[in-house]
């Protein structure tokens, strides 16, 4: 399996959770805004949603 960008990360301080850039270990921006404080459900979703974005933009994703 291919090294994927993006992954889920609980908070320390509290119950949310963050999408955290693998590059950077910091938690990444969307559109301008700071992908932090988000709940299990959320996180999981947009993990998938920019992993496959990222993918497709690095053209390894083959079209149907």
């Amino acid at each position: 399996m291919r090294n994927l960008r993006y992954s889920a990360r609980k908070n320390d301080r509290d119950e949310y959770w963050s999408v955290i850039d693998i590059f950077t270990g910091q938690p990444t921006f969307y559109k301008n805004i700071q992908l932090d404080c988000l709940d299990f459900d959320e996180v999981d979703d947009m993990v998938d949603c920019l992993n496959y974005l990222n993918i497709r933009r690095m053209g390894t994703l083959k079209q149907p």
